[in-house]
């Protein structure tokens, strides 16, 4: 079996300072985007998983193994298996890589074995927040701890020029310093009558001061907004496809980890080869 899975940005993110079973409350209006790790699974004889990146910096207690987890204590899931995901995705830059990964294999497998989906209360607490999100595969507005996924109609084309530093911030490290610091009233922008807002953006640059100077060059070169997705350090700047690919030439690719155009898309995970 193969799936791609994808990406996503935040277009606005509100966290809560109330937590639950060790997760913030959060607001945020997601969207999927065109750009996706591919996944290989295969079922295999040996008594225990097989899980290869071919990217390093990877846990070895990752998302795709929390998911297989899950998936065993709450159902009879069959076997083992030889899993291969080929890293497109940054780590660690607000793009939800590793819980679109697991949404992909918690997905596939139900699917495949027929079995019962947990509910989207325990794949967010005991695999990640953003994974009910990818599970349903279109723009939402999420709530709660994840758990709550009310997907968006949006009509309109939304193109991005999406740009990922060197610079890495965990997920953790940016709660952690939200917690931290008092929050100050950001600013919030409009995008055809979406806000365009993140609360980790004074956590992000607290971490990772260079994002500022980051951010403003890319501004000064562009004259574009630039803003945060998710913990970051990815930052994404919208525009009709036109625009955004004169402007996407006056940025110094070898200064960053990736710079692409991008899209909102719908999609599903759907096996598109056996």
């Amino acid at each position: 079996m193969k799936i791609n899975t994808y990406a996503k940005i935040n277009l606005n993110l509100k966290i809560s300072k109330e937590v639950e079973e060790g997760l913030h409350n959060i607001s945020s209006l997601m969207v999927p985007i065109n750009l996706y790790d591919s996944i290989e699974i295969k079922e295999t004889n040996a008594d225990v998983d097989k899980i290869q990146f071919d990217k390093e910096g990877i846990s070895e207690e990752n998302t795709i193994s929390k998911s297989l987890n899950l998936l065993r204590s709450r159902s009879n899931l069959p076997g083992f298996f030889d899993i291969i995901i080929k890293k497109n995705i940054p780590i660690e830059a607000g793009l939800g890589g590793g819980s679109s990964n697991a949404a992909g294999i918690i997905s596939t497998l139900t699917k495949k074995y027929n079995l019962q989906m947990p509910t989207y209360r325990e794949i967010a607490v005991n695999v990640g927040s953003d994974v009910p999100f990818f599970i349903t595969g279109k723009p939402a507005n999420i709530l709660g701890v994840g758990d709550i996924v009310n997907p968006q109609n949006l009509q309109k084309d939304i193109n991005m020029i999406l740009v990922v530093p060197n610079e890495k911030i965990s997920t953790r490290h940016a709660f952690s310093m939200f917690d931290e610091l008092s929050q100050d009233n950001l600013e919030i922008n409009e995008y055809e009558e979406i806000k365009i807002f993140n609360d980790f953006w004074i956590p992000a640059q607290t971490l990772e001061p260079n994002l500022l100077k980051i951010k403003n060059n890319l501004e000064s070169i562009t004259n574009l907004e630039f803003y945060l997705s998710g913990s970051g350090s990815s930052m994404f700047s919208l525009g009709d496809t036109e625009e955004l690919t004169k402007k996407i030439d006056l940025i110094d690719l070898n200064q960053f980890k990736l710079v692409k155009l991008v899209k909102k898309i719908d999609f599903s995970f759907e096996t598109i080869s056996d």
